[in-house]
């Protein structure tokens, strides 16, 4: 690691590799939610509106659409305020020193374990996978990727999603209006 790598990434920050957020248990979706998506969407697909075609395919009932399931938030929210507010996005409460807050998707990954019914609790759980530094044209950023898991009532894993983030210090942009360029 570089010295300015080392320096942004500290033995503090590194500390948080590894570290799980407590399982927390989510809101449980509803038919009208569900009626709600397939309005937004036009997703109607006969898997999420009908229990008896679901369970003529082989279902005991009605589906969650998978972009429901997904549904925990996993963007960064910017403010000391919100960095503590959300326990499962353990990305919100790293102590990222104070000038990196310019937030940037660097990849996600999706994997779909197993079908999710209406109605069913869910609950999600998520760690630190890992934290780097890379210097790139944006200047030398933060690579935070987590892991997050979204469990049903028997704790198996129905979603499995990992999420990197890159944090760059907040760029000053000269020229703006009645400022000297």
């Amino acid at each position: 690691m570089t010295e300015a790598a080392q320096s942004i990434i500290t033995p503090e920050l590194r500390s948080w590799v590894g570290r799980k957020s407590p399982l927390a248990l989510l809101e449980i979706m509803t038919a009208s939610d569900v009626r709600r998506y397939v309005d937004a969407t036009g997703d109607a697909n006969a898997l999420w509106l009908d229990d008896e075609f679901a369970r003529g395919v082989g279902y005991r009932g009605r589906l969650l659409p998978p972009t429901l399931v997904g549904w925990v938030p996993f963007s960064f929210r910017e403010g000391p305020e919100e960095s503590g507010s959300d326990t499962t996005d353990l990305r919100r409460q790293l102590p990222l020193p104070k000038a990196y807050t310019n937030v940037r998707n660097a990849g996600s990954e999706i994997e779909w374990v197993q079908p999710v019914y209406l109605g069913e609790q869910l609950s999600t759980q998520s760690c630190i996978l890992d934290i780097c530094a890379r210097q790139g044209r944006a200047g030398l950023g933060i690579y935070v990727t987590q892991e997050e898991q979204i469990r049903n009532s028997h704790e198996e894993i129905v979603m499995r999603r990992r999420h990197t983030v890159a944090v760059f210090p907040e760029k000053k942009f000269s020229g703006a209006q009645g400022e000297p360029g």
